[in-house]
């Protein structure tokens, strides 16, 4: 995996998972003690276009999305802020909408649908928001805080009660797309048309 830091590639380094604690039996055993990768590194973005809120619309459901967004030094991906938690959209009106596009139209709701509303109200000034791939959904998890969450100053808001979507379909069954839980810190998956929140991304 290549990632460009300060517009250099940095060949073969990835990201750390954040994990600072050492449990294992012995020293430099495990992930907390070796803390091997490219420690993260975000520019919160709230000025200027930033400010405010974009309002995105599906099934007559409307997303009040904040336009604050981070930048990650270390992948050049800008990620907003917030995800779909605690929104009316998606088919119980909780934030949780299905990879699998349900309805048509008007009626259309899914996590595509949701990124092509975003992109025509032109959320944080930009038109070129998507899913991210589950490489990306990943590099966000903290390993060492309480949950998984991402960075607490970058992402204040990041769910833990349920999963993630990524864009990613699962290699064996494509009918099943992968999530990441920020709680567990687990990669898993499930059918297109179970719902849960989904996360914008740009760039890369």
């Amino acid at each position: 995996m290549l990632y460009l830091i300060h517009g250099r590639r940095n060949l073969g380094k990835l990201l750390a998972t954040g994990q600072l604690t050492s449990y294992g039996s012995g020293a430099g055993v495990d992930d907390g003690a070796l803390r091997k990768g490219i420690v993260k590194a975000y520019t919160v973005l709230t000025l200027g276009q930033y400010t405010g809120n974009t309002n995105i619309t599906i099934n007559s459901k409307t997303d009040v999305h904040a336009n604050a967004c981070v930048f990650d030094h270390n992948t050049g991906l800008m990620w907003s802020r917030t995800t779909t938690k605690s929104t009316v959209i998606g088919p119980a009106s909780n934030g949780k909408l299905p990879w699998t596009t349900t309805g048509a139209g008007a009626t259309a709701e899914g996590i595509f649908p949701y990124v092509a509303a975003a992109n025509a109200a032109s959320l944080a000034g930009y038109t070129d928001w998507r899913i991210p791939n589950d490489l990306e959904l990943v590099n966000l998890r903290d390993m060492e805080a309480t949950t998984a969450a991402p960075n607490a100053a970058a992402f204040p808001s990041w769910p833990t009660d349920d999963y993630v979507w990524s864009g990613t379909t699962r290699p064996s069954d494509t009918s099943v797309a992968v999530l990441v839980h920020f709680y567990l810190g687990s990669v898993s998956g499930n059918i297109g048309v179970a719902t849960y929140y989904a996360a914008l991304v740009r760039g890369g």
